[in-house]
Protein backbone atom coordinates (compact mmCIF):
# COMPACT_ATOMS: atom_id res chain seq x y z
CA UNK A 1 0.00 0.00 0.00
CA UNK A 2 2.83 2.40 0.96
CA UNK A 3 4.57 1.65 -2.35
CA UNK A 4 1.35 2.42 -4.24
CA UNK A 5 0.97 5.76 -2.42
CA UNK A 6 4.56 6.81 -3.08
CA UNK A 7 4.26 5.83 -6.76
CA UNK A 8 1.04 7.84 -7.10
CA UNK A 9 2.63 10.89 -5.42
CA UNK A 10 5.37 11.05 -8.03
CA UNK A 11 3.83 9.38 -11.13
CA UNK A 12 0.08 9.82 -10.78
CA UNK A 13 -2.07 12.34 -12.62
CA UNK A 14 -2.28 15.97 -11.47
CA UNK A 15 -5.40 15.51 -9.35
CA UNK A 16 -3.91 12.49 -7.55
CA UNK A 17 -0.66 14.38 -6.83
CA UNK A 18 -2.50 17.42 -5.42
CA UNK A 19 -4.63 15.21 -3.17
CA UNK A 20 -1.75 13.18 -1.74
CA UNK A 21 0.67 16.05 -1.27
CA UNK A 22 -1.99 18.23 0.42
CA UNK A 23 -2.80 15.43 2.89
CA UNK A 24 0.92 14.95 3.58
CA UNK A 25 1.59 18.66 4.08
CA UNK A 26 -1.42 19.07 6.38
CA UNK A 27 -0.25 16.11 8.44
CA UNK A 28 3.31 17.40 8.69
CA UNK A 29 2.03 20.92 9.48
CA UNK A 30 -0.25 19.64 12.24
CA UNK A 31 2.61 17.72 13.89
CA UNK A 32 4.90 20.77 13.66
CA UNK A 33 2.32 23.07 15.25
CA UNK A 34 1.58 20.63 18.11
CA UNK A 35 5.30 20.22 18.85
CA UNK A 36 5.79 24.00 18.75
CA UNK A 37 2.87 24.48 21.17
CA UNK A 38 4.36 21.93 23.57
CA UNK A 39 7.83 23.57 23.48
CA UNK A 40 6.55 27.15 23.86
CA UNK A 41 3.61 26.30 26.14
CA UNK A 42 1.16 28.03 23.80
CA UNK A 43 -2.19 26.17 23.79
CA UNK A 44 -3.60 28.23 20.90
CA UNK A 45 -0.91 26.96 18.53
CA UNK A 46 -1.67 23.43 19.68
CA UNK A 47 -5.34 23.92 18.89
CA UNK A 48 -4.42 25.21 15.43
CA UNK A 49 -2.26 22.12 14.87
CA UNK A 50 -5.08 19.83 16.01
CA UNK A 51 -7.47 21.62 13.65
CA UNK A 52 -5.05 21.24 10.73
CA UNK A 53 -4.59 17.55 11.54
CA UNK A 54 -8.37 17.06 11.66
CA UNK A 55 -8.71 18.76 8.28
CA UNK A 56 -6.07 16.47 6.78
CA UNK A 57 -7.81 13.40 8.21
CA UNK A 58 -11.19 14.45 6.78
CA UNK A 59 -9.58 15.12 3.37
CA UNK A 60 -7.86 11.74 3.36
CA UNK A 61 -11.14 9.98 4.01
CA UNK A 62 -13.09 11.89 1.38
CA UNK A 63 -11.38 10.25 -1.61
CA UNK A 64 -9.54 6.93 -1.86
CA UNK A 65 -6.77 5.94 -4.25
CA UNK A 66 -9.14 3.44 -5.84
CA UNK A 67 -11.59 6.24 -6.62
CA UNK A 68 -8.85 8.27 -8.25
CA UNK A 69 -7.67 5.21 -10.20
CA UNK A 70 -11.18 4.51 -11.42
CA UNK A 71 -11.61 8.13 -12.46
CA UNK A 72 -8.34 8.00 -14.39
CA UNK A 73 -9.46 4.85 -16.24
CA UNK A 74 -12.85 6.41 -16.91
CA UNK A 75 -11.19 9.44 -18.52
CA UNK A 76 -9.04 7.21 -20.71
CA UNK A 77 -12.07 5.19 -21.74
CA UNK A 78 -14.04 8.34 -22.53
CA UNK A 79 -11.14 9.73 -24.53
CA UNK A 80 -10.84 6.49 -26.51
CA UNK A 81 -14.59 6.40 -27.17
CA UNK A 82 -14.50 9.99 -28.40
CA UNK A 83 -11.63 9.14 -30.70
CA UNK A 84 -13.48 6.13 -32.14
CA UNK A 85 -16.65 8.20 -32.52
CA UNK A 86 -14.70 10.84 -34.39
CA UNK A 87 -13.28 8.15 -36.63
CA UNK A 88 -16.74 6.73 -37.28
CA UNK A 89 -18.04 10.16 -38.25
CA UNK A 90 -15.20 10.56 -40.72
CA UNK A 91 -15.79 7.06 -42.09
CA UNK A 92 -12.61 5.59 -40.62
CA UNK A 93 -12.25 2.74 -38.17
CA UNK A 94 -9.21 2.55 -35.87
CA UNK A 95 -7.64 0.01 -38.24
CA UNK A 96 -8.28 2.40 -41.13
CA UNK A 97 -6.37 5.12 -39.27
CA UNK A 98 -3.46 2.74 -38.80
CA UNK A 99 -3.43 2.11 -42.55
CA UNK A 100 -3.57 5.83 -43.31
CA UNK A 101 -6.00 7.69 -45.49
CA UNK A 102 -6.50 7.97 -49.22
CA UNK A 103 -5.56 5.50 -51.92
CA UNK A 104 -2.64 3.99 -49.99
CA UNK A 105 -4.88 3.34 -46.96
CA UNK A 106 -7.48 1.70 -49.16
CA UNK A 107 -4.83 -0.52 -50.73
CA UNK A 108 -3.51 -1.64 -47.36
CA UNK A 109 -7.03 -2.41 -46.16
CA UNK A 110 -7.70 -4.57 -49.24
CA UNK A 111 -4.40 -6.38 -48.78
CA UNK A 112 -5.23 -7.11 -45.13
CA UNK A 113 -8.70 -8.43 -46.02
CA UNK A 114 -7.22 -10.60 -48.79
CA UNK A 115 -4.57 -12.02 -46.46
CA UNK A 116 -7.21 -12.86 -43.83
CA UNK A 117 -9.46 -14.55 -46.40
CA UNK A 118 -6.67 -16.62 -47.94
CA UNK A 119 -5.19 -17.68 -44.59
CA UNK A 120 -8.63 -18.92 -43.48
CA UNK A 121 -9.10 -21.05 -46.62
CA UNK A 122 -8.71 -24.81 -46.21
CA UNK A 123 -9.40 -27.87 -48.36
CA UNK A 124 -13.04 -28.16 -47.29
CA UNK A 125 -13.80 -24.47 -47.88
CA UNK A 126 -12.02 -24.47 -51.23
CA UNK A 127 -13.92 -27.52 -52.45
CA UNK A 128 -17.21 -25.88 -51.49
CA UNK A 129 -16.21 -22.61 -53.18
CA UNK A 130 -15.20 -24.34 -56.41
CA UNK A 131 -18.48 -26.23 -56.44
CA UNK A 132 -20.46 -23.02 -55.96
CA UNK A 133 -18.69 -21.42 -58.93
CA UNK A 134 -18.96 -24.57 -61.06
CA UNK A 135 -15.24 -24.86 -61.70
CA UNK A 136 -14.65 -27.41 -64.44
CA UNK A 137 -12.88 -30.61 -63.39
CA UNK A 138 -10.33 -29.92 -66.13
CA UNK A 139 -8.82 -26.71 -64.79
CA UNK A 140 -5.39 -25.25 -64.10
CA UNK A 141 -3.94 -22.86 -61.52
CA UNK A 142 -2.54 -19.48 -62.50
CA UNK A 143 -1.49 -16.30 -60.72
CA UNK A 144 -2.94 -13.05 -62.00
CA UNK A 145 -0.25 -10.42 -61.58
CA UNK A 146 -2.75 -7.66 -62.30
CA UNK A 147 -6.02 -6.92 -64.05
CA UNK A 148 -6.42 -3.12 -63.88
CA UNK A 149 -9.94 -3.04 -65.33
CA UNK A 150 -11.25 -5.03 -62.34
CA UNK A 151 -8.70 -3.62 -59.83
CA UNK A 152 -7.25 -7.09 -59.23
CA UNK A 153 -3.65 -7.45 -58.08
CA UNK A 154 -1.59 -10.52 -57.26
CA UNK A 155 -4.52 -12.91 -57.01
CA UNK A 156 -4.55 -16.72 -57.32
CA UNK A 157 -7.02 -18.10 -59.82
CA UNK A 158 -8.44 -21.34 -61.18
CA UNK A 159 -8.82 -21.27 -64.95
CA UNK A 160 -10.73 -23.47 -67.38
CA UNK A 161 -12.23 -23.20 -70.85
CA UNK A 162 -15.48 -24.05 -72.51
CA UNK A 163 -16.26 -23.97 -76.23
CA UNK A 164 -16.29 -20.19 -76.47
CA UNK A 165 -15.06 -18.84 -73.13
CA UNK A 166 -11.99 -18.77 -70.90
CA UNK A 167 -13.16 -18.80 -67.28
CA UNK A 168 -11.40 -17.52 -64.16
CA UNK A 169 -12.33 -17.99 -60.51
CA UNK A 170 -10.11 -15.69 -58.48
CA UNK A 171 -9.53 -15.53 -54.72
CA UNK A 172 -9.05 -12.08 -53.19
CA UNK A 173 -11.03 -11.02 -50.12
CA UNK A 174 -13.72 -13.32 -51.55
CA UNK A 175 -14.19 -15.68 -54.49
CA UNK A 176 -15.16 -14.04 -57.79
CA UNK A 177 -15.66 -15.35 -61.30
CA UNK A 178 -15.29 -13.70 -64.68
CA UNK A 179 -14.91 -14.95 -68.25
CA UNK A 180 -13.24 -13.85 -71.49
CA UNK A 181 -14.41 -14.78 -75.01
CA UNK A 182 -11.78 -17.01 -76.62
CA UNK A 183 -12.11 -15.11 -79.90
CA UNK A 184 -10.82 -11.96 -78.14
CA UNK A 185 -7.50 -13.62 -77.25
CA UNK A 186 -5.33 -13.14 -80.31
CA UNK A 187 -2.04 -13.86 -78.60
CA UNK A 188 0.06 -13.88 -75.45
CA UNK A 189 2.17 -10.72 -75.28
CA UNK A 190 5.43 -10.49 -73.34
CA UNK A 191 5.65 -7.38 -71.13
CA UNK A 192 9.30 -6.87 -70.19
CA UNK A 193 10.93 -5.25 -67.18
CA UNK A 194 7.94 -4.63 -64.94
CA UNK A 195 9.04 -2.88 -61.69
CA UNK A 196 8.85 -5.26 -58.73
CA UNK A 197 9.21 -5.22 -54.95
CA UNK A 198 9.91 -8.77 -53.69
CA UNK A 199 9.81 -7.56 -50.07
CA UNK A 200 6.18 -6.46 -50.40
CA UNK A 201 4.73 -8.43 -53.34
CA UNK A 202 2.74 -11.65 -52.87
CA UNK A 203 3.01 -11.60 -49.06
CA UNK A 204 0.10 -14.07 -48.39
CA UNK A 205 1.91 -16.72 -50.47
CA UNK A 206 5.19 -16.63 -48.56
CA UNK A 207 3.74 -18.48 -45.58
CA UNK A 208 2.72 -22.10 -45.10
CA UNK A 209 -1.03 -21.62 -45.43
CA UNK A 210 -3.11 -24.03 -47.51
CA UNK A 211 -3.52 -21.59 -50.42
CA UNK A 212 0.01 -20.22 -49.97
CA UNK A 213 1.60 -23.62 -50.53
CA UNK A 214 -0.74 -24.39 -53.44
CA UNK A 215 0.16 -21.26 -55.41
CA UNK A 216 3.82 -20.75 -54.50
CA UNK A 217 4.96 -22.44 -57.76
CA UNK A 218 3.19 -19.66 -59.69
CA UNK A 219 4.95 -16.70 -58.10
CA UNK A 220 6.99 -14.60 -60.56
CA UNK A 221 10.70 -14.92 -61.21
CA UNK A 222 12.65 -11.75 -60.39
CA UNK A 223 15.87 -10.46 -61.89
CA UNK A 224 18.17 -7.73 -60.62
CA UNK A 225 20.02 -4.90 -62.23
CA UNK A 226 21.30 -1.47 -61.30
CA UNK A 227 19.82 1.94 -62.00
CA UNK A 228 21.61 5.16 -61.03
CA UNK A 229 23.88 3.10 -58.78
CA UNK A 230 20.98 1.49 -56.89
CA UNK A 231 19.66 -2.06 -57.00
CA UNK A 232 16.73 -2.36 -59.39
CA UNK A 233 14.46 -5.42 -59.24
CA UNK A 234 12.12 -6.30 -62.11
CA UNK A 235 10.00 -9.13 -63.51
CA UNK A 236 8.41 -10.09 -66.80
CA UNK A 237 4.68 -10.60 -67.14
CA UNK A 238 2.47 -11.89 -69.95
CA UNK A 239 -0.68 -10.17 -71.17
CA UNK A 240 -3.83 -11.53 -72.76
CA UNK A 241 -6.86 -9.50 -73.73
CA UNK A 242 -8.74 -7.75 -72.20
CA UNK A 243 -5.66 -6.60 -70.25
CA UNK A 244 -5.05 -9.54 -67.89
CA UNK A 245 -1.41 -9.87 -66.81
CA UNK A 246 -0.15 -13.27 -65.67
CA UNK A 247 3.09 -14.27 -63.96
CA UNK A 248 5.71 -15.97 -66.13
CA UNK A 249 5.26 -19.23 -64.18
CA UNK A 250 1.53 -19.29 -65.06
CA UNK A 251 1.90 -19.09 -68.83
CA UNK A 252 2.68 -22.80 -69.26
CA UNK A 253 -0.73 -23.65 -67.80
CA UNK A 254 -2.35 -20.93 -69.87
CA UNK A 255 -0.93 -22.39 -73.08
CA UNK A 256 -2.04 -25.88 -72.15
CA UNK A 257 -5.62 -24.68 -71.64
CA UNK A 258 -5.72 -22.61 -74.84
CA UNK A 259 -5.29 -25.63 -77.15
CA UNK A 260 -4.38 -25.97 -79.96
CA UNK A 261 -2.30 -22.91 -79.02
CA UNK A 262 -2.28 -19.17 -79.21
CA UNK A 263 0.59 -17.19 -80.73
CA UNK A 264 3.31 -15.90 -78.44
CA UNK A 265 4.02 -12.25 -79.27
CA UNK A 266 7.13 -10.20 -78.57
CA UNK A 267 7.31 -6.52 -79.42
CA UNK A 268 10.98 -5.46 -79.39
CA UNK A 269 13.84 -4.43 -81.67
CA UNK A 270 14.84 -7.99 -82.54
CA UNK A 271 11.37 -8.94 -83.78
CA UNK A 272 11.01 -5.61 -85.59
CA UNK A 273 14.40 -5.93 -87.31
CA UNK A 274 14.57 -6.81 -91.01
CA UNK A 275 18.01 -8.33 -90.52
CA UNK A 276 16.66 -11.54 -89.01
CA UNK A 277 14.42 -14.01 -90.83
CA UNK A 278 11.43 -15.85 -89.34
CA UNK A 279 13.48 -18.92 -88.40
CA UNK A 280 15.73 -16.79 -86.21
CA UNK A 281 12.76 -14.94 -84.71
CA UNK A 282 10.95 -18.19 -83.97
CA UNK A 283 13.87 -19.51 -81.89
CA UNK A 284 14.28 -16.09 -80.27
CA UNK A 285 10.68 -16.24 -79.05
CA UNK A 286 11.12 -19.81 -77.85
CA UNK A 287 14.28 -18.85 -75.94
CA UNK A 288 12.31 -16.18 -74.09
CA UNK A 289 9.71 -18.78 -73.12
CA UNK A 290 12.48 -21.05 -71.86
CA UNK A 291 14.17 -18.29 -69.84
CA UNK A 292 10.81 -17.44 -68.25
CA UNK A 293 10.18 -21.10 -67.36
CA UNK A 294 7.18 -21.35 -69.67
CA UNK A 295 8.78 -24.30 -71.48
CA UNK A 296 11.50 -26.66 -70.29
CA UNK A 297 15.05 -26.80 -71.61
CA UNK A 298 14.26 -30.13 -73.27
CA UNK A 299 11.26 -28.59 -75.03
CA UNK A 300 13.46 -25.74 -76.23
CA UNK A 301 16.11 -28.15 -77.57
CA UNK A 302 13.38 -30.02 -79.46
CA UNK A 303 12.20 -26.72 -80.98
CA UNK A 304 15.78 -25.86 -81.98
CA UNK A 305 16.22 -29.13 -83.87
CA UNK A 306 12.80 -28.86 -85.55
CA UNK A 307 13.59 -25.32 -86.71
CA UNK A 308 17.07 -26.16 -87.97
CA UNK A 309 15.70 -29.19 -89.82
CA UNK A 310 13.07 -26.96 -91.44
CA UNK A 311 15.83 -24.54 -92.52
CA UNK A 312 17.57 -27.34 -94.44
CA UNK A 313 14.51 -27.69 -96.68
CA UNK A 314 13.68 -23.97 -96.84
CA UNK A 315 14.04 -22.07 -100.14
CA UNK A 316 16.90 -19.84 -98.98
CA UNK A 317 20.35 -19.11 -100.35
CA UNK A 318 23.50 -20.59 -98.88
CA UNK A 319 24.52 -17.14 -97.67
CA UNK A 320 21.25 -16.62 -95.78
CA UNK A 321 21.48 -20.10 -94.29
CA UNK A 322 25.05 -19.58 -93.02
CA UNK A 323 24.26 -16.07 -91.69
CA UNK A 324 21.22 -17.39 -89.84
CA UNK A 325 23.19 -20.25 -88.28
CA UNK A 326 25.95 -17.90 -87.15
CA UNK A 327 23.51 -15.27 -85.84
CA UNK A 328 21.72 -17.94 -83.82
CA UNK A 329 25.03 -18.83 -82.20
CA UNK A 330 26.09 -15.20 -81.76
CA UNK A 331 22.91 -14.42 -79.82
CA UNK A 332 23.33 -17.65 -77.82
CA UNK A 333 20.18 -19.27 -79.16
CA UNK A 334 22.11 -22.39 -80.24
CA UNK A 335 25.44 -23.89 -79.25
CA UNK A 336 28.55 -24.29 -81.44
CA UNK A 337 27.73 -27.98 -81.63
CA UNK A 338 24.58 -27.16 -83.59
CA UNK A 339 26.54 -24.79 -85.86
CA UNK A 340 29.00 -27.55 -86.79
CA UNK A 341 26.36 -30.28 -87.16
CA UNK A 342 23.90 -28.31 -89.29
CA UNK A 343 26.56 -26.66 -91.42
CA UNK A 344 27.78 -30.16 -92.28
CA UNK A 345 24.22 -31.34 -92.98
CA UNK A 346 23.68 -28.41 -95.34
CA UNK A 347 26.89 -29.21 -97.26
CA UNK A 348 26.00 -32.88 -97.58
CA UNK A 349 22.48 -32.06 -98.77
CA UNK A 350 23.67 -29.61 -101.43
CA UNK A 351 26.52 -31.84 -102.72
CA UNK A 352 24.11 -34.50 -103.90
Amino acid sequence: MLEKILNSMFHGNLKTKIFLWSVLLMGVGAIALILTAAVLSMPMIGLAGAGLGLMGFITSQSVSLNDLSREKKKKKKTSKASSEEGGAKSGQSPSDKEDGGGEEGSRKKKEREKAQYLSAMNAKKLKKTMKEHKVNQIHVKVMIDSYPAKKIEQAPAFMWRTDTMLHFMILTSKAEEFEVPLEDIKGILLVKDVPANPERDYMPFKYSSYIGKMFQPFLPEYFQGTKDGSLDVKKNSFRIEPGIYLTNSSVGNLRRVLLPGVAFLVDDQVIASRRFNEYFKELYRESILCKNLVITLEEYKKKVEDTLDAMLDAPMSGKEYVNTIYDLNKYRLISKEYVVRYTQKYREKNMK
